[in-house]
């Protein structure tokens, strides 16, 4: 049962409204509150609000460089990187140890003015394919030698033994 004078539910027989103290009778209706009437509206007509998206979040600790600016990369780590590449290829010998050369010389710039220049990794590039062109070109030559070697003394007319054996 309903408050006939503020629409609050009730126990049945009760003769009190106990949210207001008014007295409730059997034939007590509850308040009918008017229902707004809502107009139809076209799916088109209705602008959808999307908020605007959270600001990104603040970096963390200071940056070195501002946002947008580029670094010119070491010349020296790019001339080490394609020396390093000629030294495996075309100029096997001087290739690689100018690479090697020039790759100490521009980590060292990098590490001096990390700041102005980039390039660390291409110098390494350059400075490892350098070593690996030196130890190639140093197994090549120790390979001719001893061949050459074997050839000589088995164009000379003694035997392998006799050259080992002999004093």
């Amino acid at each position: 049962m309903f408050c006939p004078a503020c629409g609050a539910p009730n126990e049945e027989g009760t003769a009190f409204c106990g949210n207001c103290g008014a007295a409730l009778t059997a034939d007590a209706v509850p308040p009918v509150e008017a229902v707004p009437q809502v107009e139809a509206v076209a799916p088109e007509e209705v602008a959808l609000t999307i908020p605007p998206p959270p600001p990104p979040p603040e970096p963390p600790g200071p940056f070195v460089r501002a946002i947008g600016t580029t670094v010119p990369t070491s010349g020296m780590a790019v001339a080490s990187l394609i020396l390093g590449i000629a030294g495996l290829t075309v100029v096997p010998a001087i290739g690689s140890v100018l690479a090697l050369i020039l790759g100490y010389m521009a980590k060292r710039d990098i590490r001096q003015r990390p700041t102005e220049t980039t390039g660390e990794g291409l110098a390494t590039a350059g400075v490892v394919m350098g070593w690996i062109g030196v130890v190639l070109t140093v197994l090549a030559v120790c390979g001719f030698i001893a061949i050459f070697g074997f050839c000589a003394i088995a164009s000379s007319g003694s035997s392998y033994e006799s050259f080992l054996l002999a004093p």
